[in-house]
């Protein structure tokens, strides 16, 4: 089993089956906060039960690349998510998805998304085969945006393509705005 820093005050490890109500509920709460940053919606994802996100845990993925990651505070609570995902199609196999990078807001500014990243990362090369993590981010001037790109930069990840209108947002009042999203990818041999 890999060991994975975290901040001072937290600990980072992976999920199981106990902890996906935490995941979903800390889920539902990024989707609701921040609807411009995920490709998922809110009112869809709001109705799934924990159970459906089993799969992302990796029980049946017999060469490692498909988990998920959390961060824990004192307090043992999950305060911060991340997943990744092995395609299973025999062409692809050697190419991951990281998926749902999510911090709660009071526990932001504090290093957790990017040790999750590194945590991430440090899994998927111990996966037989894995040489390719890719990942889709929001590209916009907002602040939660540019941060989120400088931590995916850090971690080495670059940019490979962009997106246009990549995401459709309707507000209550039938207004249409399009994000568009960042391609980014790792190669990990």
């Amino acid at each position: 089993m890999v060991a994975f820093e975290a901040p001072v005050g937290y600990r980072v490890r992976r999920l199981a089956p106990a902890d996906l109500g935490a995941y979903k509920a800390l889920r539902d709460e990024a989707l609701r906060l921040h609807p411009d940053a995920f490709t998922s919606d809110h009112e869809t994802e709001v109705r799934r039960g924990p159970e459906s996100y089993l799969g992302r845990l990796g029980s049946s993925d017999p060469l490692g690349g498909t988990f998920l990651l959390g961060a824990y505070d004192a307090e043992d609570r999950l305060v911060a998510a991340v997943g990744l995902e092995r395609e299973m199609r025999a062409k692809v196999r050697h190419i991951s998805w990281l998926i749902g990078l999510m911090v709660r807001p009071e526990h932001g500014g504090r290093g957790l998304a990017q040790a999750l990243v590194q945590a991430c990362i440090a899994s998927a090369r111990s996966a037989p085969g894995l040489e390719l993590i890719t990942l889709s981010v929001t590209a916009s001037n907002e602040v939660a945006s540019q941060r989120a790109l400088r931590v995916y930069e850090r971690a080495g990840f670059e940019r490979y393509g962009l997106l246009p209108r990549a995401i459709r947002l309707v507000d209550g009042s039938g207004r249409v705005e399009y994000r568009d999203k960042a391609q980014m990818m790792l190669r990990l041999r």
